[in-house]
């Protein structure tokens, strides 16, 4: 079944070997090349209805992050975020990526973030596809707040937690076949040892809050937050939009933290008018 949906997008899975283990992705399309970077406990095969908007016209990189999706878990420290970006650097030349834009969705734009600002030769754009992490929003969401009563509402320990997860991200869970549901969600409790371990270790990274970056990104910008996401609260969109030297903010109502999948057609039209105009 879920070679089947990766097929049907026109993609091929690859795969490259690294000192820290295989890294698996997918592949298609012609022309410039855009790298999607998921989430935290996220995979490439989140991005796979989106990209399908996208690779009509340009070359599709879907990468799962090294110690994510179905690579090998690495250990702890390997997922701060800072070694995470140095890990994504060495994958895209490993493949022989040259320049390149960046869609990133939550955690993945910390890394887009440092690779812009590494890479700025070669980075030609970046796109933050939900929202980001490390923005300071003016209102709490409703993640943060939850945070701070010590609980940890991503963090999947069960096929319980999942579920609950899943409400969390989106106002309304978006349909996919359930076989492939069924296995993205026995894959990511089989790791319930470690999430919090990762987790963690994400948390605990020693970074700069993206809005402290951002006057230094010169690459132009999208920003698309929906209305809806309950991790970061929206009001961080104008946060980061005006701290940006040239940045397109788009604010959608009915998608939650993952608008690649629950608004995957029209984020995906969005993303390829955005690239189109640069």
């Amino acid at each position: 079944m879920l070679s089947g949906f990766v097929a049907s997008a026109g993609l091929s899975k690859r795969e490259v070997a690294m000192p820290f283990g295989t890294v698996h992705y997918l592949q298609g399309g012609e022309g410039e090349t855009v790298v999607f970077l998921h989430g935290i406990f996220a995979l490439k095969e989140h991005w796979v209805d989106m990209s399908r908007q996208v690779s009509g016209d340009y070359q599709v990189i879907l990468l799962d992050l090294p110690g994510f999706g179905g690579n090998p878990r690495l250990e702890a420290t390997a997922y701060d975020l800072n070694q995470q970006s140095i890990n994504v650097s060495d994958v895209l030349e490993a493949i022989g990526v040259e320049s390149y834009h960046i869609a990133a969705n939550s955690m993945g734009a910390q890394i887009a973030f440092d690779l812009a600002l590494a890479e700025r030769d070669r980075v030609k754009s970046v796109a933050l596809i939900g929202s980001p992490i490390n923005v300071t929003s003016p209102v709490p969401s409703e993640m943060e707040v939850a945070m701070q009563a010590g609980q940890a509402p991503l963090v999947v320990t069960s096929e319980e937690t999942y579920d609950a997860r899943m409400d969390w991200l989106f106002p309304k869970v978006p349909f996919l076949p359930k076989p492939i549901m069924d296995k993205w969600k026995a894959e990511e409790v089989s790791f319930a040892a470690i999430n919090a371990q990762i987790w963690d270790a994400v948390e605990g990274s020693d970074v700069e809050m993206l809005e402290v970056i951002a006057p230094d990104i010169s690459q132009p910008t999208l920003i698309v937050w929906c209305q809806d996401d309950r991790i970061f609260h929206p009001s961080g969109a104008a946060v980061l939009g005006a701290a940006l030297t040239e940045s397109t903010v788009i604010e959608p109502e009915g998608c939650g933290h993952l608008p690649m999948l629950d608004r995957k057609t029209q984020t995906g039209r969005d993303y390829v008018e955005f690239l189109n105009a640069l």
